[in-house]
């Protein structure tokens, strides 16, 4: 696990620590190990540990729950319910309600198969990669959200969150526009999450290189970040999401998808599109 911490005790909604400190409550009690990730991630990561202002903010909580079976995993949901403080969803069956604050519980570890993707039952019809997060949690840093009673929770790194959005674009394309608009605000905001000083303490020589552009130069750590975490699995697919999106003659589907996101296509394309050739570039190297 990373060593990192942030304590936000005291400027965190008591709704949200009711809702965690439930959920905290309930996946101890049955030993399954949990971390915050999505855009809840996104949120708790870039506004509340770096006082980054975002664009928009979501109330949909997405916990990722690692499990070896459906059976498990059923049990997990079985407790919440039988609390009193959790209801079901009547169309989604991996979303329970904490009062009106939807919360979507994505089983990851042994339960997926061997090309890590789970298959949610009854029909089996419905599939979720979950490549990415089995690295993402080894590396998750820990939020103190309060203080009294003590509560801690799991997040991903920002190179672990990025990691699970590129494949979750990919997979749902063109579904998922959302994803590649917080893959761009990572790379957007990585600078400012102790990147800068990285660049002038030990990573001068790419600093160097991108002569002196922190911006670009913090996009090439950011994709060196997401590969030292990843396993050749991971690795592989990520790489070949990057690979296709900035080849010659690509259809460039991910920087259109941070493009609409972000403004006019005219004036912010070719921006976007050498800041995802950085981040290839520094997940190659």
């Amino acid at each position: 696990m990373n060593s990192t911490f942030f304590d936000l005790s005291g400027k965190i909604d008591p709704q949200t620590i009711a809702v965690f400190s439930a959920l905290r409550n309930v996946a101890d009690s049955l030993g399954i190990p949990f971390f915050v990730v999505g855009a809840t991630a996104r949120d708790f990561i870039l506004k509340d540990c770096y006082g980054i202002e975002l664009p928009r903010m979501t109330r949909d909580i997405d916990l990722a729950v690692e499990v070896a079976s459906w059976e498990q995993f059923n049990k997990l949901i079985e407790a919440l319910k039988d609390t009193g403080k959790f209801s079901p969803d009547k169309r989604e069956c991996h979303r329970l309600h904490f009062d009106s604050l939807p919360i979507d519980m994505l089983p990851f570890g042994p339960i997926a198969d061997a090309d890590r993707k789970i298959t949610w039952p009854p029909e089996h019809e419905v599939f979720m990669s979950v490549i990415g997060f089995k690295e993402a949690y080894e590396s998750s840093i820990t939020v103190r959200l309060s203080a009294n009673p003590l509560l801690d929770i799991k997040l991903p790194t920002l190179p672990g969150l990025a990691l699970m959005k590129i494949v979750s674009w990919k997979e749902k394309y063109p579904e998922r526009r959302k994803d590649a608009e917080d893959l761009l605000l990572i790379m957007d905001n990585y600078e400012s999450v102790g990147t800068f000083d990285r660049l002038y303490d030990t990573e001068q020589e790419l600093l160097q290189e991108e002569k002196f552009d922190v911006g670009l130069a913090s996009i090439r750590l950011l994709g060196r970040d997401m590969a030292r975490m990843a396993d050749p699995e991971t690795l592989n697919r990520v790489k070949a999401i990057l690979d296709d999106e900035t080849r010659e003659k690509s259809r460039y589907s991910l920087v259109t998808d941070m493009v609409r996101g972000s403004g006019s296509i005219e004036d912010r394309f070719e921006q976007i599109r050498l800041h995802v050739e950085k981040l290839r570039k520094g997940f190659l190297e």
